[in-house]
């Protein structure tokens, strides 16, 4: 049995080497999914908000892609802190988006900014290897680990050793989110 059964390990890198990745992966990893377009929409609850904390640490989505639509919600454990890359993880299969939508407008929750990418998935040595093309922000790889890990340490050390042994250059690590970063890049922070 899973420990980490609602928690996400996960780890986000700006990729500097997205082709030459890609051929890589094709080549030694199980594809999952390839060309995944997904947008993703985040609110904010009228009663709290999430955006008044550094670095912010919860988030709330609804997505749509060719799959179907879910909602998300991400609790990040960094109490204040940063350089998390973990969280409790929520997610549930949604029938009728328009009917959250109107849910969520009449239960006051604004919405923040919207998140399009399309994702290429790998599973690879238990881990799940996301590259993202991101509307306004560019190509970033995820790894998530997928395997019984008895800690949050066990599979961060796994990820950053999945992450040497494929090849990919990365720039800084991202601690802050495709929303976080897109709210940022429009002035809206």
């Amino acid at each position: 049995m899973n420990e980490l059964k609602h928690t996400e390990v996960e780890l986000k890198f700006p990729l500097l080497n997205p082709n030459e990745l890609v051929d890589r992966l094709n080549s030694i990893a199980k594809s999952d999914k390839q060309g995944n377009f997904q947008k993703d929409t985040y609110y904010n609850p009228a009663h709290r908000n999430f955006l008044s904390v550094r670095p912010v640490f919860e988030w709330l989505r609804l997505r749509e892609s060719k799959k179907g639509f879910s909602l998300n919600y991400k609790k990040w454990h960094n109490g204040g802190g940063a350089n998390v890359v973990s969280c409790d993880e929520f997610e549930t299969k949604v029938d009728d988006i328009e009917a959250l939508k109107k849910l969520f407008e009449n239960l006051n929750f604004k919405e923040l900014v919207t998140v399009e990418k399309n994702r290429n998935m790998w599973d690879y040595k238990d881990t799940e290897i996301a590259i993202d093309d991101v509307k306004g922000l560019g190509n970033f790889i995820e790894l998530e680990a997928k395997g019984n890990f008895t800690s949050i340490e066990d599979a961060k050390k796994h990820l950053y050793s999945i992450l040497r042994e494929i090849g990919a250059k990365v720039g800084e690590q991202d601690f802050e989110g495709y929303p976080f970063l897109l709210l940022k890049k429009k002035g809206l922070l």
